[in-house]
């Protein structure tokens, strides 16, 4: 039979502690008095009343085993209730997460589960219960199975992270992100000028002189010792032009 209460109840333990000084002659005592081998009765009570008097400083074997049958109890408990939890909570959780994924565009016609996420009018959204779709229940007016968790945001510049394809060819057909060089001659004698394309192009050169819907500069900071101002000469609005003079 268990010693312990749990998990009915919380079990209690003596408090225990270090053997002062008054009481070391009194534990003396009784040592001497349990390495007997025979007792009579006065003695038998001596132990009784010396065991009494210095129960807050001995571990006895009841106290032992009362702690060991506590453990043992949480351990059933853990095993038997906590560990079965968990597992069953588990179970939960990976349903949660297997159906917490993209299924793609929203069709009308499909079933959607509880977590999944679509995509609608370039919008995302996430489905908060099971649902059947039709056409007169589209995301955007069906509140109760769907909420939206993502906006489709303006279309932003072209990146910095470009693939260099070389000097521009009018031959090359140039993808978005691309980035390309131009050596120009006079008046910069040459200088290799880097753009990125905005879009997709070919054909399409980058100039220097003035913006292109095309091309994206990349090098803004020119120097030289003509001077554009006194000649008249265009020069590309975004170049920070840095004349030398002699």
């Amino acid at each position: 039979m268990s010693r312990s209460t749990f998990p009915k109840k919380i079990d209690v333990f003596v408090e225990l502690f270090d053997l002062p000084a008054d009481k070391v002659s009194a534990a003396l005592e009784l040592q001497q008095l349990k390495q007997k081998t025979t007792l009579n009765n006065d003695e038998q009570n001596r132990i009784s009343a010396l065991s009494a008097q210095l129960q807050d400083y001995m571990i006895t074997p009841e106290t032992m085993n009362k702690l060991q049958d506590a453990i043992v109890e949480i351990e059933k408990f853990f095993d038997g209730n906590v560990r079965q939890y968990i597992l069953e909570k588990q179970k939960e959780w990976d349903t949660y997460v297997n159906d917490f994924n993209y299924v793609g565009q929203w069709s009308p016609t499909a079933k959607y589960h509880k977590q999944n996420m679509l995509t609608y009018n370039g919008n995302l959204w996430l489905c908060i219960k099971d649902v059947v779709a039709d056409s007169s229940h589209t995301p955007d007016r069906d509140a109760d199975h769907y909420r939206q968790v993502a906006y489709k945001g303006d279309k932003g510049d072209i990146g910095l992270n470009a693939i260099y394809r070389g000097e521009w060819s009018g031959g090359t057909a140039y993808k978005a992100g691309d980035a390309v060089s131009i050596r120009a001659s006079e008046p910069w004698n040459p200088v290799e000028m880097i753009f990125i394309a905005k879009k997709d192009n070919q054909g399409q050169q980058p100039l220097v002189d003035t913006e292109s819907q095309y091309w994206l500069l990349y090098t803004n900071i020119l120097i030289g010792t003509y001077d554009f101002e006194a000649n008249h000469t265009p020069i590309h609005p975004n170049i920070n032009y840095i004349q030398i003079l002699d």
